[in-house]
């Protein structure tokens, strides 16, 4: 069984660099959809393809990692599913993000990636995740926003938790169906709160390390 690791829109596999997982992991970059319009299923499919997931294998996911997570885990029966940060349904996004959409298609993401930012504005976590966003594939990321907005995921799998931040301003902790949550928690916590994730995932997932398909 190999857990497959899926970072956020804009963010790359670095993501989980400080995280010491104690069970066979690959922690994976975004590719531009193949077809433009592509749609999240069949992004799924591609996902599935380029980085061999196969039946038995479990996924954790990130914010927009999570919800093509679950993508995949309806093609593909998923061992466990776990997401952070991240939700089952478009409806569990703050409601003011939704119509950003209508921007992706004239955002000039190349040029956005390359912008100066204030570097006291940047705490740890944040220029971390600056860094990430300015090397993730500019297609994907025009992609995710168009898509993430209206996605639609009915879906329900036997072994998934949610681990969410109790100050998370993007996908809101009263929206979602939170297993466990994290005090002070933000959208970054994957980079800020280690601490306190790491040895859930541990805990999750190490008794089955073993596993085999």
């Amino acid at each position: 069984m190999t857990v497959f690791l899926r970072p956020g829109l804009g963010a790359t596999s670095e993501l989980f660099a400080d995280y010491a997982l104690p069970f066979t992991t690959r922690a994976v970059d975004y590719q531009a959809p193949q077809v433009p319009d592509m749609s999240a299923s069949d992004y799924a499919a591609q996902l599935i393809t380029e980085n061999g997931i196969r039946s038995g294998d479990s996924l954790i996911g990130v914010s927009l990692g999570g919800m093509l997570s679950c993508e995949i885990a309806r093609l593909v029966p998923i061992f466990k599913l776990t997401l952070i940060s991240s939700c089952t349904d478009s409806d569990h996004l703050l409601p003011s993000i939704r119509p950003l959409r209508h921007l992706a298609h004239v955002m000039p993401w190349r040029i956005i990636q390359k912008l100066p930012f204030p570097s006291f504005l940047l705490n740890p976590s944040r220029h971390r995740a600056l860094e990430m966003f300015r090397r993730a594939d500019a297609r994907f990321i025009r992609w995710a926003c168009l898509k993430a907005a209206t996605w639609k995921c009915p879906f329900s799998h036997p072994d998934i938790i949610q681990i969410h931040g109790d100050q998370d301003p993007l996908f809101p902790a009263s929206r979602q169906k939170i297993t466990h949550l994290i005090r002070g928690g933000d959208h970054l916590m994957i980079l800020s709160q280690l601490q306190q994730i790491e040895p859930l995932l541990i805990a999750r997932h190490q008794t089955s390390a073993g596993r085999a398909h």
